[in-house]
């Protein structure tokens, strides 16, 4: 045999021999057969962090692996999200998609390490949420409105928190839309930002409801309006930020969930197909609408159309408001 077909003959050898475990792994036959981390790229205490403990036991019993949570709580969670961006596109590594990081970072901050759109394979919208504007028991003000007076007769006197980079841009939209003035201060997560507004830190907070809600419920902050059309099902006494004298003004929030590009697509389907499961049946999507959110579920498609409208819209919405930076 010449040396040319005696390398041909070799390499068909090799492929064949190979071609049984390479075909597995691309059809994700034996999938998982190993713990699974899930990145939370934010504290512990959040709303990101509720709903991944949530869906936990559920997802856990459908694949048949642990999920090991791994809280990445650093720059608002861009850190956690470049992580997961890097990490190898074997199914193993997940990474929650929340708005802020994902949407809103890349109009934000020019040095973001990943591209949503290009370093991700969408697997499937998780929840949709209502933000809620509270503030400190002690600001003498009952409503939206009597809050928005008092910061504009003490322009800069009052602290607003922010826990992520939804909550900043939110609260930068309205407050200029309202012509008040008042401090920023960012926190590492909604968790601790909520607690520095039970702490008097900061005197007000956008916040989604996973925080926010066990907190009012307790007299230990005031919710005056929520950000959504429609009033919070959990808070039916709290009026609309539109309600409250501010027509148009709607936002709602999303976290979503996805795996690093080039994550074998059986493995995406599979993923897919688990994580509806757990959102749509048994008693997750109920204890998630104890919580405050919205069971959203969608196909990895849908989802991945979704992402792009998101990161287009938000960009137009910070260059209107002329907002240049986080924090």
């Amino acid at each position: 045999m010449t040396q040319p077909m005696h390398l041909a003959a070799t390499a068909l050898l090799a492929a064949a021999v190979a071609s049984p475990v390479a075909l597995a792994a691309e059809s994700g036959g034996n999938y998982p057969d190993r713990p699974i981390r899930l990145i939370v790229p934010f504290p512990p205490g959040g709303g990101t962090d509720t709903v991944s403990r949530t869906i936990q036991p559920a997802l856990q019993q459908r694949l048949g692996q642990q999920i090991i949570i791994d809280n990445r709580g650093s720059a608002q969670g861009i850190t956690g999200t470049g992580i997961a961006a890097s990490a190898a596109p074997d199914g193993y590594t997940l990474v929650i998609a929340e708005i802020g990081a994902t949407a809103l970072a890349p109009a934000l901050a020019p040095n973001v390490s990943f591209d949503v759109v290009r370093d991700f394979a969408p697997i499937t919208k998780l929840i949709e949420q209502p933000y809620i504007l509270s503030v400190h028991p002690s600001v003498p003000a009952k409503s939206l409105g009597e809050f928005i007076k008092l910061a504009q007769s003490k322009p800069g006197a009052f602290n607003y928190g922010s826990g992520n980079v939804t909550s900043y841009v939110m609260q930068e939209v309205f407050f200029r839309t309202a012509k008040a003035t008042l401090t920023h201060i960012p926190y590492k997560g909604s968790g601790p930002s909520v607690a520095a507004l039970v702490q008097n830190e900061v005197q007000t907070l956008l916040s989604g409801p996973g925080a926010a809600i066990p907190q009012i419920k307790a007299g230990r902050i005031r919710g005056l309006a929520v950000t959504t059309i429609k009033r919070s099902r959990e808070l039916p006494d709290l009026p609309t930020i539109d309600e409250s004298g501010f027509k148009g003004f709607e936002v709602s929030g999303w976290y979503g969930i996805m795996a690093p590009a080039k994550t074998p697509a059986p493995i995406i389907a599979r993923l897919n197909k688990e994580i509806v499961g757990v959102l749509t049946t048994g008693d997750t999507p109920k204890m998630l609408m104890n919580r405050g959110y919205d069971p959203a579920p969608m196909t990895p498609e849908a989802f991945r159309k979704y992402l792009e409208t998101e990161v287009a819209r938000w960009a137009k919405a910070i260059k209107q408001y002329g907002i240049k930076t986080i924090g």
